[in-house]
């Protein structure tokens, strides 16, 4: 049978929990996990990234680039590996 409630709690989230993750600059890809940088701060990463390494979250916190340029020209970027 189906499964009519799966998902259910994402759709009051905006844009339905998804986004741009900070880290590895997926697009449209849900921003389901919390990742704590070493300064406190909280960010929401995929599901792909919330075992990435805390140097890694803490890059992507401190780079103060809007998120589109960092996709458009993410080859440019010394943290992110293509």
């Amino acid at each position: 049978m189906p499964k009519v409630n799966r998902g259910k709690a994402l759709w009051n989230v905006p844009a339905r929990g998804r986004g741009t993750c900070p880290i590895c600059l997926a697009t449209r890809i849900k921003l389901l996990y919390t990742r704590t940088t070493s300064h406190g701060e909280q960010m929401k990463v995929c599901k792909r990234c919330s075992a990435a390494a805390s140097h890694k979250v803490d890059e992507a916190y401190l780079s103060n680039l809007p998120l589109p340029f960092r996709r458009k020209h993410k080859k440019l970027l010394p943290h992110v590996r293509t």
